[in-house]
């Protein structure tokens, strides 16, 4: 996985990712512009005259919003504006492992007990595959449970929910050993869901709205299937016939604007003020990049069964309970978030060590990678003087889907 670097150069901040844009020209539009009013130019100009038909920014500075904006049209004729809602697709992650670890701190879900067999008898499967009865909800968080990526079952229209797709993850031979090496799986998070369906007997959403949205403020935050675009929400653009946004549930189903994104971001951030999720040595937990098992190695050296084992210097960047580390110094996560992607869906959110906290959103297919989202907003931030070019964030690559 890639590192975050601390020492690109304002000249190399300003190289556009992956874009059929004339950069000279597009940096040209902007220059005479400074503050907010350059941000927003730069990512009007690269998101939506890119081909996206709507974008939206956010912004905090120390836990307080400093800025929110929208471009482009809501739905087709309808300007958009800060306050809609957009597919967030993967940051749904986060919001799901915030909520677990609340629960975990009440006592009412253990992080390391079994609860393969518990999912297994909620969802009527009598005779699970190998391995599944060893699950705990702590493998689940960290993308360690055994499980394939199960890409067509979740975007190809296989089944009709998250609970479908549940029970064919549960029946099928896994694929890794629960507990051993990272793979992003999108049925981790849909069966984390269910988990505390079944552990705090009440829906998945509206356990989230009192332990996480209630307490933030945050109000019109909701769960959304595939073409269900109701009043305030951003159009996009879906291939009739499909039905991803029911099968993911809690690893991509919500909508959510900017500004709901950054609040939510901010209650795990340890340096600033105000509302705190977590307890501290939970937030430790869920910042910490896991790494896979030492592997053994022979007197030679070599990979092989032995007493001895390989101890990897520790890692700069990964994955930690349902977040990105983009990156970590002494185990210290300095700037985390998560990005999302679906269908005409990019999202990202970040917290830079800098104090600044942003989320953004999109509908459409520009960029191609959301990941580039990341050097998008580093170049506005440069542009509008809030930042120096001295930092970047720098997403691993990690295949959502």
């Amino acid at each position: 996985m890639p590192e975050a670097s601390a020492g690109a150069t304002p000249d190399s901040v300003l190289t556009e990712p992956s874009t059929t844009l004339d950069v000279a020209t597009t940096i040209a539009s902007v220059a005479p512009l400074t503050g907010w009013q350059a941000v927003d130019r730069y990512l009007e100009i690269t998101l939506i005259r890119g081909g996206s038909s709507a974008a939206s920014i956010a912004v905090m500075r120390n836990g307080g919003l400093e800025h929110s904006q929208a471009f482009g049209e809501r739905v087709p004729g309808d300007a958009a504006e800060a306050e809609d809602r957009f597919r967030v697709a993967s940051v749904s992650k986060t919001i799901a492992a915030i909520t677990a670890l609340q629960l975990a701190e009440a006592g009412t879900l253990d992080l390391d007990a079994r609860i393969g067999s518990l999912l297994a008898s909620d969802l009527g499967v009598g005779t699970p595959a190998a391995g599944v009865t060893a699950l705990t909800i702590r493998q689940l968080l960290v993308h360690r449970s055994g499980f394939a990526q199960y890409e067509d079952l979740f975007f190809r229209n296989e089944v009709g929910s998250c609970r479908e797709a549940a029970v064919i993850g549960l029946t099928q031979s896994l694929q890794g050993t629960p507990g051993d090496q990272f793979q992003y799986s999108n049925l981790n998070f849909c069966l984390l869901g269910i988990a505390i369906e079944v552990l705090t007997g009440e829906r998945y959403e509206n356990v989230v709205r009192r332990e996480v949205l209630d307490p933030l403020g945050i109000e019109g935050m909701r769960m959304a299937d595939t073409f269900d675009v109701g009043v305030g929400d951003v159009e996009h653009r879906s291939t009739q016939g499909r039905n991803y946004m029911e099968v993911l549930g809690a690893a991509g189903a919500w909508i959510a604007t900017p500004t709901d994104l950054v609040t939510i971001l901010d209650s795990i951030d340890p340096e600033t003020p105000g509302t705190k999720l977590l307890d501290a040595a939970t937030l430790v937990q869920m910042q910490t990049i896991t790494v896979d098992p030492p592997k053994p190695v022979d007197a030679q050296g070599t990979t092989g069964p032995a007493s001895a084992t390989t101890i990897p210097p520790d890692p700069t960047s990964g994955y930690g309970m349902g977040l990105m580390i983009f990156d970590a110094e002494d185990d210290i996560a300095l700037s985390f978030g998560h990005t999302g992607t679906l269908e005409s869906t990019h999202a990202m959110f970040a917290r830079r060590p800098d104090g600044l906290t942003w989320a953004v959103t999109v509908s459409g297919d520009y960029p191609a990678s959301t990941r580039d989202l990341a050097k998008i907003v580093d170049n506005a931030l440069l542009l509008g003087g809030f930042t120096d070019g001295s930092y970047v964030v720098v997403p691993q690559p990690i295949d959502e889907g």
